[in-house]
Parts: structure tokens; C-alpha cells; sequence
């Protein structure tokens, strides 16, 4: 049976090329020139990142990063807190009674709690049906939920290696090929465009009251914050150059309101 999704070996480069430059900037960590063990792994991804000028070679001795990859990552950041901040959203959502797990996250402190509800089986993901309907790439969504699950870990052994020619690639097309599509949501009168829409337009109105709760509750902590910080020494932090998340006002996710909407982020060719 023909596969809908595939990720080709440039995309494989892409992609790890990104997650490598973020280790690169964020750590920060520079790659000797003449790599040994299983870093050498990572020379055809560097070699890559220096063929499009995302990383140089400093002092004939080590990779480090240019400006012109800062601003790759930084696009990717932002794509990245989009992710986050709108398509986790559509994880686990219940068919049936159209309810989304999401609801009740500000009834969770604890992670582990949190993750076992997310497990309930009556929960269906998605994330894919939603990035196809909106036209956009199903294979980086789930890349970016690998990033924010660690599955694309710095800490086991060999994965130099995985991030390029790992069977992570297999198990991110497979998913996107077994997820549940947004054409097979259709039911007895009801068209499957009008399940995805009216999901979309839901999961847009429950980001919005998110959103909200979290910026309420920001300002309360910020109160005490500056409160405290009135009778503290103040002393200089060193300055890290940096590519981080981004952080937008409530009124920011009002346009996902309509289902059709795509942030021009993910307009942008993201390297």
C-alpha cells in the first residue's frame, strides 16, 4: 500500500541539521574540525551546515555557528512555541463527546498524574488530521512533539548517529501514516470537513481561555515577584546570546479562531 507520508534524506538532513544548531547556540557547544568517536557521526550534518553557511570553521579547528544560522533557529523557535502553543492542543481529544483533554490542564500539578490522563484510550490524536487540513507538513509536527517528548535525546549512547540515520525516522513517518486523518472523520449526515472544522474552531476557543488563565496567573506570581525583589540586592546576570521561545499576548490566537488560518511562520522556508 502506497504511504501517504515520507521523509527524504534532505528533509532527514534538515531537520537534524536544526536540532543540531540549537544544541550548537543554546548550550553552547562547538564540534572539533577533526572529530573522534561518535561525534564523527555528526560530520555529515555539519558538513551540510557549512554547504548553506549556517556554520564556519573557526581558527581551522572547530564548527561554530554563523549569524545566518542564528536566524534559521530563531525562525524554527517560533514555529517551535507555535507548536506548543497551538497543535499540542489537538492531542487527545474525545470524539465522541467532544471534549479535549486540555480542558482540565490547570487540574494537574503533577506531571506523571498529567501524562496518565493523557493515556486514557478514549483520547485520539489529532495532530496530524489537523497540520493535513491546513496544508501543512504532518511530518514536522511530529517532529517537533518527538523534540518536546525527548525522543530526540542528547543522553543515550550513539545518538549521533540516530540523528540522521536512527530508526526515529522510520517511527516519525510511521505515525504520521497510522494517525487518524481528517477524511476519516466524517459520520452518518455529517461531512469529515465539517468534524476537522468544528474541532479546529474548539481547540482555538479552548487555546484562547488557556492563554488567558495562564496570563492571569502570570501577573499574580510577577505581583509577588516584584514584591520580594523591592528587598533584594540586585546583581548583574551575564548575558547569554541565546535563541529561545516566543512569547505572545492572549489576542495573538484569535485568528485560529478560523479554521483555515495558517501563522505566516509556517509560510517561510524554514532552511
Amino acid at each position: 500500500m502506497t504511504q501517504r507520508y515520507s521523509v527524504s534524506e534532505e528533509k532527514r538532513k534538515q531537520y537534524a541539521g536544526i536540532y543540531l544548531l540549537e544544541y550548537m547556540i543554546n548550550k553552547p557547544i562547538a564540534f572539533d574540525v577533526l572529530m573522534r568517536d561518535e561525534e564523527a557521526d555528526l560530520e555529515p550534518i555539519l558538513i551540510w551546515l557549512m554547504s548553506k553557511e549556517y556554520v564556519t570553521i573557526k581558527d581551522e579547528c572547530q564548527y561554530i555557528p554563523t549569524e545566518k544560522g542564528r536566524e534559521v533557529l530563531s525562525n524554527f523557535m517560533k514555529r517551535y512555541s507555535e507548536y506548543l502553543n497551538i497543535f499540542d492542543i489537538y492531542c487527545a481529544v474525545d470524539l465522541a463527546s467532544g471534549e479535549f483533554a486540555f480542558a482540565d490542564y490547570f487540574d494537574y500539578e503533577d506531571a506523571s498524574a498529567w501524562k496518565h490522563y493523557l493515556s486514557d484510550e478514549r483520547w485520539e490524536d489529532l495532530r496530524v488530521a489537523v497540520a493535513s487540513y491546513k496544508k501543512m507538513d504532518p511530518v514536522e509536527i511530529v517532529f517537533m512533539s518527538f523534540i518536546s517528548e525527548g525522543r530526540f535525546g542528547r543522553n543515550a549512547v550513539g545518538w549521533q548517529f540516530d540523528l540522521l540515520l536512527g530508526s526515529v525516522w522510520d517511527d516519525i513517518v510511521a505515525i504520521c501514516n497510522n494517525a487518524l486523518q481528517w477524511e476519516q472523520l466524517g459520520y452518518e449526515e455529517t461531512s469529515a470537513e465539517s468534524v476537522i472544522e468544528d474541532v479546529i474552531v474548539q481547540g482555538a476557543e479552548l487555546i484562547i481561555e488557556l492563554h488567558q488563565r495562564e496570563a492571569d496567573l502570570t501577573k499574580t506570581i510577577q505581583h509577588y515577584d516584584n514584591d520580594d525583589a523591592d528587598n533584594s540586592d540586585k546583581t548583574p546576570q551575564q548575558y547569554v546570546e541565546q535563541v529561545e521561545f516566543e512569547h505572545y499576548p492572549v489576542d495573538y490566537y484569535y485568528s485560529y479562531r478560523d479554521p483555515f488560518y495558517i501563522s505566516p511562520l509556517w509560510l517561510l522556508l524554514l532552511i
